[in-house]
């Protein structure tokens, strides 16, 4: 799986969250090296601050998108996507959903990710998920991480990628049927 931030659409505003829900969504998920599923090339691949995987062709289409139950009942969407961190990031670039609110970021092991998708009907997925994910450059090349980025509803959602010694960059992607400003 690969996540992404989307910079925010118009669209309905979202719906308010509680404070133990902005309090899980605003931590870190700090992966390690042995999280990766290794080297990959970054060939045609769109680089936003350091990462792959952020610019998906078809991320509009619905059929990319899957149903998951979070404990609460509530339906989630999930999109998955492999990000790759650059070796220029070096030591690690950070992965941040800024709108819309309550989308969210999942990446881990391939294994951690598999068995969080098994149980429960993917309720795992929701209540392990982030805003923010830190990826670790573990190689010469290209680092590889699976996940994918949990949404409420279809929406035009904004990511921001930073690292050490790097300027901030911005990328606004629609996941599912929606669009995003020009």
């Amino acid at each position: 799986m690969t996540l992404a931030s989307v910079a925010a659409c118009s669209g309905a505003p979202a719906e308010p969250r509680t404070a133990a829900q902005h309090t899980r969504s605003a931590s870190l998920l700090s992966l390690r090296c042995s999280d990766s599923i290794g080297q990959q090339s970054g060939e045609d691949q769109t680089v936003v601050g350091g990462v792959t995987g952020l610019v998906l062709p078809d991320s509009d289409d619905p059929a990319g998108l899957f149903l998951v139950r979070g404990k609460d009942g509530r339906g989630y969407f999930v999109y998955k996507a492999m990000l790759a961190v650059s070796a220029s990031a070096a030591p690690f670039a950070t992965v941040s959903v800024t709108g819309p609110a309550g989308a969210m970021l999942l990446y881990g092991s391939a294994s951690r990710v598999g068995d969080l998708v098994s149980a429960a009907g993917g309720q795992g997925l929701v209540a392990a998920a982030r805003s923010q994910v830190r990826l670790p450059v573990c190689g010469p090349r290209f680092t590889g991480y699976v996940g994918g980025v949990i949404i409420t509803k279809p929406a035009c959602v904004t990511f921001e990628v930073t690292s050490p010694g790097s300027r901030a960059a911005m990328v606004s992607v629609p996941i599912g049927p929606a669009t995003c400003p020009a």
